[in-house]
């Protein structure tokens, strides 16, 4: 299977540019197949936004440096990477719009769960994508490594530890639920997963702290130390009490289930690695 990857990036614009981008290499792909290589349409690759329609837009103006009121055209002088190009270059409607690109929002974990487990259903009754079971043409392109693995369609997923921040999933316990239930999608469904984790937020990026548990069944944890304490535990409250919390860290519990790798890495090729690779220790 391919190995699942959470990406982190500084700007979201950069981890959207690398979809966009990794679409079109895709889509180049499969048009040096036969029309005639497979019975069904290709799947389309699809982003998930864990948050409303109006919330992701707000978020890519703002990452734009464009200001919100009345939406001002951006300074001449401004220099722009190139990953804020290529969004310029690709409008927001375009990508809503795109035959091969599904933009599908979940504002809560809820919706998130319901849309991964019709995902898994529909899989299992129908398969889409260039699959050579289905293949009636021989005569087929050779495929390098890299090739291949583009070939697969993807499930990036934008925004899913801010999603887990603001309700009572935001632990340790919580994201590793829903990881499962996301990995075991893109099993089901032969994709490659693009996880995006921010790297700067302190608050819910890749170095943020989250507790082991949900946060309602810790505030009666009075133990102590010498009995609960340890390695992890961090203590709290005010004039020597003892109020302990276990305390985890996103990327250790990231690194369970993905490999965590830069944007730009990626975006230069050296990051996707096709297959699980031996040395990684993943819950897969």
């Amino acid at each position: 299977m391919a190995t699942p990857l959470a990406i982190t990036y500084s700007s979201p614009c950069s981890f959207l540019s690398y979809c966009i981008s990794r679409s079109a290499a895709r889509q180049s792909i499969l048009s040096s197949f036969p029309s005639s290589y497979s019975s069904s349409p290709p799947t389309k690759d699809t982003i998930i936004i864990c948050s409303t329609r109006s919330t992701f837009i707000r978020e890519i103006l703002v990452d734009l440096n464009i200001p919100l009121d009345d939406i001002p055209p951006l300074n001449d002088t401004q220099e722009l990477s190139s990953a804020q190009r290529l969004i310029l270059q690709t409008p927001i409607s375009a990508l809503l719009t795109t035959d091969t690109i599904s933009l599908v929002y979940c504002p809560t974990i809820h919706h998130l769960r319901a849309y991964l487990s019709s995902l898994s259903s529909s899989s299992s009754s129908s398969s889409g994508g260039c699959n050579t079971n289905t293949a009636i043409n021989t005569s087929t392109p050779v495929l390098s490594q890299s090739e291949k693995y583009l070939q697969r369609p993807y499930l990036a997923i934008h925004s899913l530890l801010p999603l887990h921040h603001l309700s009572t999933e935001w632990s340790s316990q919580g994201l590793s639920r829903t990881l499962s239930s996301i990995v075991s999608t893109t099993i089901s469904t032969s994709r490659c997963l693009l996880l995006s984790i921010s790297e700067t937020s302190v608050t819910f990026g890749i170095a943020a702290e989250l507790p082991l548990i949900n946060s309602r069944m810790m505030r009666n944890n009075n133990k102590k130390k010498g009995f609960y304490g340890g390695e992890g535990f961090e203590e709290e409250g005010e004039g020597g009490e003892t109020d302990l919390r276990f305390v985890g860290r996103v990327r250790d519990v990231l690194k369970r289930w993905c490999r965590v790798v830069g944007v730009r890495e990626v975006m230069d090729g050296g990051g996707e690695g096709g297959e699980e690779e031996d040395g990684e220790e993943m819950m897969v």
